[in-house]
């Protein structure tokens, strides 16, 4: 089934000129387009018809949103439908932001330990877009809550990053449970053994 074009008219509603996205985010997304359809694809569902964009520059998340949704009406049938588009453009999210220098610079600081990754959640997601509040609430030392709000992506996207994330720590069966609580606002129960 396409992605919802309503939802992505209110998502893009609801974003400002002010609301932007690194170019990272963009070309993860042109990554997975390229992989799995082709160069020629990226490059088709770029209004600038290049396929990427410069890491460390900022655009506007309405057009990667736009970008985002043809993506995932290509890549639908290859990934399992739209829930399996959005998890895997999550992970490969976290691979490219893990890959790039402020992703290692994150990470550095964290080190593998999952407490400090999550705790350090709001402040990458800072760091890949203008737009947002992201807070953690700490329930014990291995769980945690962490809530979006005015955040343009679907809950299926984040939680994806998160596990991602977990994944990349020493945590152990990460677990990651996500709902929305409201138009642009999600919680995501985190936790691991």
């Amino acid at each position: 089934m396409p992605a919802d074009r309503q939802d992505l008219e209110r998502r893009l509603a609801a974003t400002t000129a002010a609301d932007t996205s690194r170019g990272v985010n963009y070309n993860t997304l042109f990554g997975l387009v390229r992989d799995l359809l082709g160069e020629a694809a990226a490059r088709e569902i770029d209004p600038l018809g290049k396929g990427s964009r410069v890491d460390f520059f900022s655009y506007p998340i309405a057009d990667y949103l736009r970008i985002a949704w043809d993506a995932a009406d290509r890549l639908e049938g290859r990934l399992g439908g739209l829930e399996g588009v959005w998890s895997e453009l999550g992970r490969r999210t976290v691979r490219g932001f893990l890959d790039s220098v402020l992703g290692r610079a994150i990470f550095a600081v964290a080190g593998r330990d999952a407490h400090r990754v999550v705790s350090a959640g709001p402040a990458g997601y800072r760091a890949a877009t203008s737009y947002g509040e992201r807070t953690v609430e700490w329930r014990s030392q291995r769980q945690a809550l962490m809530t979006f709000r005015r955040d343009f992506m679907p809950a299926a996207f984040h939680r994806a990053v998160m596990l991602a994330a977990l994944e990349a720590t020493d945590a152990r069966s990460p677990r990651v449970d996500a709902r929305d609580t409201g138009f642009l606002e999600s919680a995501y129960e985190i936790s691991w053994e």
